[in-house]
């Protein structure tokens, strides 16, 4: 079946699906009159299950046609970005189509057309790219290339405008379903499944469709690397997000999101995992009848399929098609900040303050903890330390234990929780002598150097002794070496906050 028989069936069974729904409406409220004008009771049951049903679809209809799409992320200019603005303005051409009125940078391993059409797509209207800050960093020019020729591949064979009639008409459907119970419910659930099977068999075909643009723009080679890479490219912006743009926060300051990401990428580590992460993905993709694409290995088959002759690679840097992109990107970077952060500064000097900064929120923690459980006085070091020797430390933390944990396991949480603030509270009385300092590291968590001298484990040196008490006279004895004690009484009372901030996955 064509792409555009299956898009015009799909088009059809959502007719038919309105069609059925006024049929039932106007029965019901046929039977609710015979039976009222009858002076049968019933009737009045029957009034209430039409007014329901009515109710379900008008208010469904209401709330998805009011809704529009608006345009979001940093707009990007033909006049400051000529380069960009004529590869696409090439592209289009490629794909015998109107390019878009506007290009967006938007936070996401994404790229995407659409358009703000008129009455379902039946009039044309202002058309939109949204072009993912992560791809420049993570592709090509060769692949990013491919990627928007694909996406222009959509406005050619008139695929935005399919989206926008089914997209309101879909979401429609699907409010009214929720609303609606009882043997009409499943009735109407049962032709909505019908109805995305066809949708979404149409959506399938039309991103092959879209495929054949994307090797036609840049080349079979570009489109298949462009393809495979995207997947581990999403799952890696997501860890660089959570390890390392979650530090920006706490340092108060505000970062190169795109260099800090393309450092991330070249890192060797880093790269040799996205690399086995990104064949497991594309072997373990699922496959359903109601996706809206394909998988990604079926699209790539399908590419090696095609007759459209290979193209030279341009393999620079995607964002060598931004002009002066040490100015405009970090420019483009704080339209998509939701707040200002604080004055830019390098990651190195992130990672050194938001590693104290964490140090100093979980030392003050451990104070709170130890003095509001009772289980010492002042919540000292040296005091925490003794109470964990007498076995104490469960008590000691037990407030900000999850409530779901099994007794079973709290003495080990315990120890979890005990471990990283005693080692936060060290390595804080580090940092203030001048002894210590975090450091940069892209292939795992940031590390917290001697200096002038070699990294230091903290945790584990400290989880021995909060493990097995017995073992806390060879800890004290290195406390002591270190002469830390007098450095980690510096917070007062006053200072103490009981918010414990702490994230793993940020070490």
């Amino acid at each position: 079946m064509g792409v555009r028989l299956r898009a015009g069936l799909s088009v059809v069974l959502l007719i038919g699906f309105f069609v059925l729904i006024t049929g039932l409406i106007a029965g019901f409220a046929g039977l609710a009159i015979y039976a009222l004008a009858t002076g049968r009771l019933a009737g009045i049951k029957l009034v209430i299950v039409a007014g329901i049903v009515i109710f379900a679809i008008g208010g469904a209809l209401y709330k998805v046609l009011k809704h529009r799409p608006q345009p979001h992320g940093a707009a990007i200019t033909r006049a400051e970005q000529p380069e960009l603005w004529q590869m696409i303005d090439e592209l289009a051409v490629i794909a015998n189509t109107r390019g878009p009125d506007e290009i967006r940078l938007v936070p996401e391993v994404n790229a995407a057309v659409w358009e703000d059409s008129k009455l379902l797509g039946l009039r044309p209207g202002r058309r939109y790219m949204e072009i993912g800050l992560p791809l420049l960093a993570g592709l090509t020019t060769s692949e990013l290339r491919a990627v928007l020729g694909h996406e222009l591949g959509h406005y050619s064979h008139g695929h935005t405008k399919y989206a926008a009639v089914t997209y309101r008409a879909s979401a429609t459907m699907a409010h009214t379903v929720d609303g609606l119970d009882g043997p009409i419910g499943w009735l109407m659930r049962m032709y909505m499944k019908l109805y995305f099977l066809v949708a979404r068999s149409a959506n399938r075909a039309q991103e092959l469709q879209a495929d054949a643009l994307a090797v036609r723009a840049a080349g079979k080679s570009a489109a298949r690397s462009a393809l495979g890479k995207i997947p581990a490219l999403d799952m890696a912006w997501t860890h660089f997000n959570r390890s390392y743009v979650g530090l920006v926060g706490q340092a108060g300051r505000t970062p190169d999101l795109l260099l800090g990401f393309n450092s991330y990428l070249t890192n060797g580590t880093r790269r040799a995992q996205l690399a086995e992460l990104q064949g497991e993905m594309l072997d373990a993709e699922p496959a359903s009848k109601y996706d809206s694409h394909p998988p990604i290995r079926v699209r790539i088959a399908t590419i090696e399929k095609m007759s459209e002759p290979d193209q030279a690679g341009d393999n620079r840097q995607a964002w060598a098609l931004m002009r002066q992109p040490e100015r405009t990107i970090p420019q483009l970077e704080s339209q998509l900040l939701i707040s200002d952060l604080g004055p830019r500064a390098s990651w190195e000097e992130i990672v050194r303050l938001a590693g104290a900064a964490i140090d100093k929120n979980n030392a003050e923690t451990l104070t709170k903890l130890a003095t509001t459980s009772g289980v010492t006085r002042t919540g000292s070091l040296d005091e925490v330390l003794t109470a964990i020797e007498q076995g104490k430390g469960l008590a000691l933390v037990s407030q900000v234990l999850d409530d779901d944990v099994h007794p079973h396991n709290k003495q080990q949480a315990a120890v979890e929780v005990l471990t990283q603030l005693v080692s936060d509270t060290i390595s804080l009385a580090l940092i203030r002598s001048g002894r210590a300092e975090y450091q940069l590291d892209w292939s795992g968590p940031m590390r917290l150097r001697l200096t002038g001298g070699s990294m230091l484990n903290l945790p584990e040196l400290v989880e021995p002794a909060i493990a097995e008490p017995a073992q806390m006279p060879v800890l004290r004895e290195w406390i002591a070496r270190m002469n830390i004690i007098a450095a980690v009484e510096e917070p007062t009372a006053a200072q103490q906050s009981s918010k414990w901030t702490y994230d793993p996955s940020a070490r």
